[in-house]
């Protein structure tokens, strides 16, 4: 499993209301094979912050999706992309259960 991760900063609070209806409308319309589940998190210290995870299950192509891609493209207008891709490391010696 591994993780993709889009993180949008918008210039105002009220347009990651938007963004994640939005998002709600794009998952509904493409449901690519491998996506094990969406999560979207909103930042506690900035309120303008929203985060897209996208955990995925397929290992042949561990790179940035054409679901991630689209996803950071089509919310590229409302301000800032960070998309990045991450994958489980043990911490602190403990593995996850």
């Amino acid at each position: 499993m591994w993780i993709e991760t889009i993180t949008i900063r918008t210039a105002r609070s009220e347009q990651c209301d938007v963004l994640l209806e939005e998002l709600s409308g794009l998952i509904r319309q493409r449901e690519p094979s491998g996506l094990e589940r969406i999560a979207c998190f909103r930042n506690l210290e900035v309120e303008n912050e929203i985060s897209i995870h996208l955990f995925w299950n397929k290992e042949e192509s561990r790179g940035r999706t054409a679901h991630g891609q689209f996803i950071a493209g089509r919310f590229a207008r409302f301000g800032l992309i960070h998309h990045t891709l991450w994958e489980p490391s043990p911490c602190a010696g403990r593995e996850e259960k």
